[in-house]
Order: C-alpha cells, then sequence, then structure tokens
C-alpha cells in the first residue's frame, strides 16, 4: 500500500475516535445547579404532567362570601304628625311607611376565613385525603328608629283579624326608640378520600367522598324603651329569637385539574345528604320603671309572649350541594398563590324571621293563644363569594 494513503487511513481512524470521545465527554443540556427546582421541572417538560409533583399541601385563604338574606315581616313601621292614635303605624292606613322589615335582611359580603390541607397516600398518587375548615365574621346589623314624630310596631289583632300597632312615639302619649338587632355565626368542615379515575395528559379527574359539618346560628332581637312625657313610668320591652342549625352527613362528588406551566385549575362538584337539627329559643320581658326608682319584670315582650315563648326543635333531611372553583399560581416550587369561588346550598334551615307570629294581641286575656309557633319553620339557604389564598406544598 502507498505510504500516503495509509498515512491518511491512520489520521482519519485517529479523528474518528477523538470526536467519538469527545461525544461521550460533552455535558447533557441540562438546566444548571444552581437553577431552582421549579424552573428544572419546566426545563424537562414535568410541570404540563396530570400528577403533582408535590405529595402534601397545606393552604389558607381570606374569604369574601354571602349567605342569602333573612325574610322578616314588618317589625317598625311610621306615620305622619297628625295621623289619628287608632291609624299610628298602622299597616294599610293613610301615610304608614314601613321603617324595617318586611324584606330580606342581610346578604351582604362578609369577612371569613378557611384553611384546608392534604396528602397522597402512594408512590402513584391514586388515592388522597383532604379536609378543609372554614368560618365566617362580621354578619351582624342593628338598627335604631328615629325620634318621631310617629313611630309604632305593628301587629295583626286576634279577635277581629284586622291591623293594629304599639305606640312607640306619639305626641303627648308616648316617647322613645325601637331598635332592631341581628347576629350570624357560620361554619362548616369537611374531610374526604379521593380516588383517581383518570388521567390524560395534564387533566385529572378524581371521586370524591367523604363527611361534611355545617353550624349557622342567628339570633334575631327587637328592644324598645319608651316613657310617658310626665316621666311617671317607662317601660322596657324585649324580644330575643335565636335558632342554631347542625348538619351532619356524607357527600360525594367529582374533582377536575388541569395543569399547565406554572398554572392549575382545580374544580369540584359535591353533593352532601344528611340530617339538620335545628333548634328555636323564644323569649322575651318588659321591664316597668318607675319614677322613684323602683321596677318591676315579668315574662313576655310582644313578639315574644307566654302562648310562644319556649325552645322548639326539628330533625330535617337535608341536601346540600356544592361548586368550588380554584386558581393557583405557581411562584415557587413550593408556593402558590390562588383565588377561588364557592357556592354552598343547604336545605332545611331554621331562620329567626321565620319564627315570628305578628298576630298578637297587648292584653294576654284576649290572645286567643297567640303568638304561636306550630312548629319550627325552615328554609332554604345559599353561601356564596370569593376566595384569595397562599398555599405550600411539598
Amino acid at each position: 500500500m502507498d505510504w500516503r494513503l495509509a498515512t491518511v487511513a491512520v489520521w482519519l481512524m485517529a479523528g474518528a475516535g477523538l470526536v467519538a470521545r469527545a461525544q461521550e465527554a460533552a455535558p447533557q443540556p441540562l438546566v444548571p445547579p444552581e437553577a431552582d427546582a421549579l424552573q428544572q421541572d419546566e426545563a424537562v417538560g414535568l410541570t404540563d404532567e396530570p400528577n403533582p409533583a408535590w405529595k402534601f399541601w397545606v393552604g389558607i385563604e381570606a374569604l369574601g362570601w354571602g349567605i342569602s338574606g333573612q325574610p322578616l315581616p314588618a317589625l317598625v313601621t311610621g306615620s305622619p304628625a297628625g295621623t289619628p292614635r287608632d291609624q299610628a303605624g298602622v299597616l294599610g292606613a293613610p301615610g304608614t311607611r314601613i321603617l324595617y322589615g318586611d324584606d330580606s335582611i342581610g346578604g351582604g359580603m362578609q369577612a371569613g376565613l378557611r384553611v384546608y390541607s392534604g396528602i397522597f397516600l402512594n408512590q402513584a398518587k391514586t388515592w388522597a385525603v383532604d379536609g378543609s375548615f372554614y368560618t365566617l365574621y362580621g354578619g351582624d346589623t342593628a338598627y335604631l328608629s328615629p325620634d318621631g314624630p310617629i313611630v309604632s310596631r305593628p301587629f295583626r289583632d286576634p279577635g277581629t283579624g284586622e291591623n293594629n300597632a304599639a305606640l312607640v312615639t306619639y305626641p303627648g302619649v308616648m316617647e322613645g326608640n325601637v331598635s332592631v338587632e341581628t347576629c350570624q355565626l357560620f361554619y362548616g368542615l369537611d374531610v374526604n378520600f379521593r380516588r383517581n379515575l383518570h388521567t390524560s395528559e395534564a387533566w385529572r379527574v378524581d371521586l370524591i367522598a367523604g363527611y361534611r359539618n355545617m353550624g349557622f346560628n342567628e339570633g334575631l332581637g327587637v328592644y324598645e324603651f319608651i316613657t310617658r312625657p310626665d316621666g311617671a313610668i317607662g317601660y322596657y320591652i324585649g324580644d330575643a329569637i335565636n335558632t342554631t342549625n347542625f348538619f351532619n352527613g356524607g357527600q360525594i362528588g367529582l374533582g377536575f385539574s388541569h395543569r399547565l406551566g406554572r398554572w392549575l385549575v382545580d374544580a369540584k362538584f359535591l353533593l352532601g345528604l344528611g340530617g339538620t337539627s335545628s333548634q328555636v329559643n323564644i323569649d322575651g320581658s318588659t321591664t316597668y320603671l318607675y319614677g322613684n326608682g323602683a321596677y318591676y319584670t315579668q315574662p313576655g315582650g310582644l313578639l315574644a309572649q307566654q302562648t310562644n315563648m319556649a325552645d322548639y326543635e326539628k330533625q330535617t333531611l337535608s341536601f346540600v350541594p356544592e361548586v368550588g372553583l380554584r386558581l393557583g399560581y405557581q411562584v415557587t416550587r413550593h408556593i402558590a398563590v390562588t383565588a377561588g369561588y364557592t357556592f354552598i346550598y343547604w336545605t332545611g334551615v331554621a331562620r329567626p324571621g321565620s319564627q315570628i307570629d305578628s298576630t298578637l294581641s297587648l292584653d294576654p286575656t284576649t290572645s286567643l293563644g297567640r303568638p304561636a309557633l306550630p312548629g319550627v319553620q325552615t328554609t332554604d339557604i345559599w353561601i356564596q363569594g370569593v376566595s384569595a389564598g397562599l398555599e405550600l406544598r411539598f
């Protein structure tokens, strides 16, 4: 063989060996170690997978939720100056206007708090358990009647069936004010098992089954302080109606998750079925205040009298559907910010306004058994609103 051809062949083989060794020694296109874990996930395309990279999560949210308004009958009325005494504040009489009631009271947004957490139970992340607790506060309201000229509390006479009114303020006869106060407390918790049913690309679908507990307490108080113009005697009349509702039951539904890069969308649709235990307490009193400082208190006010003052209970089969949506943005591998919306419907709930019997008498001897409460009256309520929070993932 020609020595020149042999030399070329040797150089070609040597060059091929060097290229092969250089390719083996060359670094792979991985993310530098100093980059954070989330960027590494994005670089290798892991964040679009249906199963999350974390095993445990915990979050806290500020809530802006509202509860459907409470229906109330007309509780306070007013009339223009010069109205005859027998027509003052009487519903349907000329010039009478409703100052408070005959409408749904409340329903505005309340502040609240929700905490939640969950954990996957196996390596494949097909089983998980999660739970949450939430509460609202700030649902109290207060009303104070004007000083005049004519203010009354309307009712229906049981003997005649006609409208009448008890005077609070009337020139030359009575002076005073009436106040109406309401309060609310709503809370709930649930614990659920989740079983993965389907994963596809960036989607995940879970079956949800678990336990739900909710409580809703409300109070309604109507208080009036009136005096005669000469100051010889005054009256403090108070009516209070308080309700408590407890729901215990199971729930089942579906959960959906969609992941796209740093974004995560969660949605759930639940149906709860269980029992609501409702309690109603009606109480009232009248205190007579004499000019010499003496006083005397007896049971019974206006809406709460001997005929209906008692404790009442009722058990109701209730349905509690819920729809929830949460949008999350992963700031770092372990921290995400969230925003969401929740709608809950609850059947069979006792509310104070529904327990009022406006047919009554100012004279107990002619009351004909009214006011009365033949049984706890229930209605349906909704709770809905938005949320914003922070979630930690590990």
